[in-house]
């Protein structure tokens, strides 16, 4: 029978597609395959960007410590861990006996190569920012470890927790460098369930369950990732069994499954917002007036109604409901207007041409441009839609300067995967020279005076103070985007998928997924 799941609860952080569990002789342990809507871009934690690498990455590597079903941070390499009065020395107590993939002992100077390779300005890691406010990794002995900051640094476990934070083995730091992750035998460096035995490159990445992994082992041997861009025929492929299951379904195919025999569907808010962001570093969008205007152009509830059914529920903050600092700034409202004068004020009465930059990777990234266009035209701004493959789009993401950046509006997931505000506004909104994550060049010099505050602070009341400022500068008053909607995870599977996790963090992972016979 169908079975569909409204998981909405902040409480629930967790959902488990399928709630049996597995007994002698009742599951096939073989194979399991996933389409995602994409290929991982790097399987080098250090370097991810996206949630389908990441997605991968959770399956192979391990931090000091995760979140738990319950959305609370606990230990996972680390057994235990203090922090100093001070609120700069972190020191952790490793397990023993841990193995990585490529054979090499998990310790402390594990530890320490680790993030001593993250914090090399030098290697240009994508998800330096995270960590920056490390000064110092200093081995105790082989299984303690202690960091130590440069201020004390409020969202430090949530950081830890982090996929970026997985712990790489030596080795494969020694033997493959900057080009760790970027092919199946130079991504056997983690302690995780599972490990990459083959990857052809948008085709198929095959997982095989770790024998000599510290915690519970994998149910299903092998777990294939088999990415289908076009939406249509991942659910093609769900229907006629040449996959397990599926994400990033579209709305109209949405209800449809909901109804079909043998399929179930799972739904979970998440982290992720759908947003179009600005390349302020440009006119039009280098003034704030234009930038409102475009905002108060968009009838969020009629995309929401009309092109996205049922993937989510209108944003009402820079930071989904579900992220930690989260700020309650109510939806922004449709006022044509209101824009029509802005753009007035700033010397456009007669609007400008512009255009919207998307891509198919994106549920629906065609048709959400399309609807944009038409809603800005009523009030004079001319769009044109530039469609762009994701390798293409994403090469324009990763850290050119102005100069060489040119999609205007342009569409964008914002999920901070450490569910803490910190990682969800300051390394994409706060000044930086290049847009390796600061994609359209933002710069707000209170913006960045409160959210570095923000950063050092420890006491959780003045933080959330703090981040409700900073959603108000990029939100209201200087946009840095226009947010549509908080999206929902959304997984289609075969019923007889069991424990498949689904986290609010946007991930999907199979560490405990079988098959029913």
């Amino acid at each position: 029978m169908r079975k569909l799941s409204f998981l909405l609860s902040l409480s629930l952080v967790l959902a488990l597609v399928g709630c049996s569990f597995p007994t002698s002789g009742d599951q096939t342990t073989d194979k399991l395959v996933f389409a995602p809507n994409t290929d991982a871009q790097t399987l080098d934690p250090q370097h991810m960007n996206d949630n389908t690498s990441e997605q991968v990455i959770r399956m192979l590597y391990n931090g000091l410590l995760k979140f738990n079903e319950k959305q609370e941070i606990v230990g996972d390499l680390a057994k235990s861990w203090e922090v100093s009065k001070n609120g700069k020395v972190w020191t952790f107590k490793l397990k023993k006996g841990v193995k990585f993939q490529d054979g090499e002992d998990f310790n402390a100077e594990a530890v320490k190569k680790s993030f001593d390779r993250f914090l090399n300005k030098d290697n240009g890691l994508a998800q330096y920012q995270s960590y920056e406010m490390i000064k110092e990794v200093k081995v105790i002995d082989d299984y303690t470890v202690s960091f130590t900051t440069k201020e004390p640094f409020g969202a430090f476990k949530a950081s830890m927790a982090n996929t970026s934070g997985g712990i790489i083995s030596p080795k494969a730091i020694e033997a493959y460098g900057k080009n760790l992750g970027k092919t199946a035998k130079s991504s056997v460096g983690g302690t995780g369930p599972y490990k990459v035995v083959e990857w052809k490159k948008d085709e198929q990445i095959v997982l095989e369950r770790f024998e000599d992994y510290f915690g519970k082992k994998g149910v299903t041997k092998t777990i294939v990732y088999k990415p289908i861009p076009e939406a249509a025929s991942r659910v093609m492929a769900l229907e006629t069994g040449e996959v397990d299951v599926i994400q990033q379904i579209p709305a109209k195919e949405l209800k449809r499954l909901e109804s079909v025999k043998g399929i179930e569907i799972t739904k979970l808010l998440g982290n992720n917002q759908r947003q179009f962001r600005f390349d302020v570093s440009k006119k039009p969008f280098n003034d704030t007036r234009v930038r409102q205007a475009v905002s108060y152009a968009i009838d969020r509830q009629s995309i929401l109604d009309n092109v996205v059914p049922g993937l989510g529920e209108l944003s009402t903050s820079a930071l989904a409901k579900v992220t930690w600092g989260y700020t309650d700034l109510g939806s922004i409202p449709y006022d044509p207007e209101k824009a029509k004068k802005l753009l007035a004020e700033a010397g456009y009465p007669n609007g400008f041409k512009t255009k919207i930059t998307t891509t198919e990777r994106y549920i629906q990234g065609v048709e959400l441009a399309e609807a944009l266009a038409a809603q800005l035209k009523n009030v004079g701004i001319e769009a044109t839609i530039d469609v762009k493959e994701w390798s293409e789009i994403v090469k324009e993401w990763g850290g050119v300067t102005p100069d060489k950046f040119n999609q205007g509006i342009f569409i964008m997931g914002a999920a901070p995967s450490t569910m803490d505000a910190d990682k969800g506004m300051r390394p994409i909104y706060a000044t930086a020279k290049t847009n390796v994550q600061n994609y359209g060049f933002y710069s707000n010099k209170e913006f960045d005076d409160v959210i570095y505050k923000a950063m050092k602070e420890i006491d959780p009341n003045k933080r959330k103070a703090l981040y409700k400022r900073a959603q108000e500068i990029v939100y209201l008053e200087d946009p840095v985007a226009f947010w549509l909607y908080d999206q929902y995870v959304i997984v289609a599977k075969k019923d007889k998928v069991k424990e498949v996790t689904v986290s609010p963090l946007t991930l999907i992972t199979f560490e405990k997924a079988y098959i029913e016979k």
